[in-house]
């Protein structure tokens, strides 16, 4: 049991030998790290964007709810959805968030700044898993080089990651950064490649909380389990630990004084109640990316080797084993942290991607072991090259296939400025309620009901147990009927103008059949907005209605020329 508590040498770096290892730092292969990690995000940032047929630098419409919040915060209206409205958090980082609002005071047109940001931030993602791949290569005897380049293989067929991270103008390029930060350092420390956590393993930890609420259980989980692989950590790890609790209570304690409850009000939309239910969704989740994301079954086995070797090398003092037990904690972390929250419904699994890079890595130290050990560093170069450009094929149809679903989340934004700008110019404005709500929040200068309850806390408490459509299942009629908008806003539909309006059931189903409800049917009056070349469907109360009849841009239509189709 000492082998598992003590550092490998028994004998605590010098601090002459100390700075020696940090001017290496910088030597060949970090300068080679930080270059491919540079050209990785590039490619991957391009391909992203080309093989979906060209995505806006407009971000998803869930970016733009969090861009609403933070231009409201730059503007000093507070943290709010409606200005002047009730205090909410809608947008689920309050790290991120902050981030952007200093972005919005920098510049009134932020898309492009943001991008940068996030292409930084997964540049810098990317360097912590190639800097951890070559340190556990180098401790276990294999050839960093090898196993980087197999991990810049599959990077390359992941332009997921990419979309996820640079594109979608989420924050999940600064949760991926902290959260591979935190691991590439600590694999570091327990195998004595650093004397000590840096400055950049606290700030992780006081990040990663922040970040995301769930970013608590994974740096106190990293933190701890490495204090416990090595006794001489344990001080230093036992501070970072108490700085992510300082974190995670200070931040808790603002949103309950701030928001009157401890946790962002997307995770009360989202997240049932219904503790199995969530359990069951989610592991459905994991399960449905395991299976379906490409080559993700083999690294999960590769990992649970891999785990399973460290475990019993731990014990024996194997070199490179205990950094293999943190980096696999850090995989599996990851997929049980979201099989037990429930899930997601966007494509290409976005719970999962911040770990994308270092998923493959167990593999890739699989590859180099099967070069050096098995075929020989210059046997089979043909056949591995071919199977590299195989799979990056491979990745690059599996993401081309789901372009449709990737592309649409980008189209609620536009549609949401686009509806929303329009809006602005018809006179009195009306309440409006909505499905997505972040396109139109950062255009509309009228009052938004959040009909899913994202960002409306009345909506978001009135069912905790949530059944239907996962993440968009809050909908509720009773508090719909309490504060009945004057317009129930579906821009995200297209108008057929060929004297009918069809609407799917499917498009119904978020809010529980409403559009078929006797009650809506008898107090709303379908209509369609109209401006130029462009048309979106609505529905509004005759009130409102009488006080813009003089507006030849609103046309009503009778319920006769409604079709639900199943």
């Amino acid at each position: 049991m000492s082998n598992l508590t003590t550092r490998h040498d028994n004998v605590p770096l010098s601090h002459g030998a100390f700075r020696q290892r940090q001017w290496m730092a910088l030597d060949r292969s970090g300068v080679v790290n930080l270059l491919a990690a540079a050209l990785l995000t590039l490619l991957g940032t391009a391909l992203a964007t080309m093989l979906a047929g060209g995505v806006p630098a407009i971000g998803i419409d869930d970016a733009a709810i969090t861009r609403s919040y933070s231009e409201n915060i730059a503007n000093g209206l507070g943290y709010v959805y409606n200005a002047g409205g009730e205090h909410v958090e809608g947008s689920t980082s309050f790290l991120w968030t902050m981030v952007v609002a200093l972005i919005y005071r920098l510049t009134v047109t932020p898309e492009v700044t943001i991008l940068l940001v996030t292409g930084l931030l997964t540049w810098l993602a990317t360097y912590s898993a190639l800097r951890l791949l070559r340190c556990l290569a180098e401790r276990l005897g294999l050839s960093g080089q090898h196993a980087t380049l197999a991990l810049c293989v599959f990077l390359a067929a992941s332009p997921a990651y990419f979309l996820w991270s640079v594109w979608t103008m989420m924050e999940t390029a600064l949760w991926s950064c902290m959260a591979l930060l935190l691991i590439s350092k600590l694999v570091r420390c327990v195998e004595a490649e650093e004397a000590a956590p840096g400055a950049s393993v606290y700030a992780a930890a006081v990040a990663l909380p922040l970040i995301r609420p769930e970013g608590i259980a994974v740096a106190v989980g990293l933190l701890a389990l490495s204090a416990l692989l090595d006794r001489g950590l344990r001080l230093r790890l036992g501070a970072a630990v108490l700085l992510a609790l300082t974190a995670f209570a200070a931040v808790s304690l603002f949103r309950l004084s701030y928001f009157g409850q401890p946790f962002p009000n997307t995770f009360y939309a989202k997240v049932s109640s219904d503790r199995m239910q969530d359990i069951i969704d989610g592991s459905k989740y994991a399960l449905s990316f395991v299976l379906g994301s490409p080559f993700v079954s083999v690294f999960v086995a590769a990992w649970s080797a891999a785990a399973l070797w460290g475990l019993l090398g731990a014990l024996r003092g194997q070199p490179g084993a205990r950094g293999v037990v943190v980096a696999a904690a850090g995989v599996f972390g990851f997929l049980a942290v979201y099989a037990g929250l429930g899930g997601d419904h966007f494509a290409q699994w976005r719970f999962y991607q911040p770990i994308m890079p270092l998923l493959p890595a167990a593999f890739a130290l699989g590859v180099a072991l099967c070069l050096v050990r098995v075929c020989g560093a210059g046997v089979f170069r043909a056949p591995m090259l071919a199977s590299g450009l195989l799979v990056v094929g491979i990745g690059w149809m599996q993401y081309y296939q789901s372009r449709f679903d990737i592309t649409k989340e980008f189209d609620l934004t536009r549609d949401g400025l686009e509806f929303g700008t329009y809006l602005n110019g018809v006179t009195p404005l009306p309440s409006i309620g909505v499905g997505p709500a972040g396109g139109i929040a950062l255009a509309y200068e009228g009052y938004i009901y959040d009909l899913l309850g994202l960002n409306w806390t009345e909506m978001a408490h009135a069912n905790p147990v949530k059944t239907g459509m996962r993440n968009h299942a809050s909908f509720d009629k009773a508090t719909f009927w309490a504060n009945r908008p004057d317009v129930l806003a579906t821009f995200n539909r297209e108008c057929l103008g060929d004297g009918k309006q069809v609407f799917w059931a499917s498009n119904d189903d978020a809010f529980d059949g409403i559009f078929s409800d006797r009650r809506f049917r008898a107090e709303f009056v379908p209509v369609l907005f109209r401006q130029g070349a462009d048309c979106w469907p609505g529905f509004a109360v005759p009130d409102w209605l009488d006080e813009i009849s003089a507006d030849s841009g609103v046309t009503t239509l009778t319920w006769d020329q409604i079709e639900i189709r199943e």
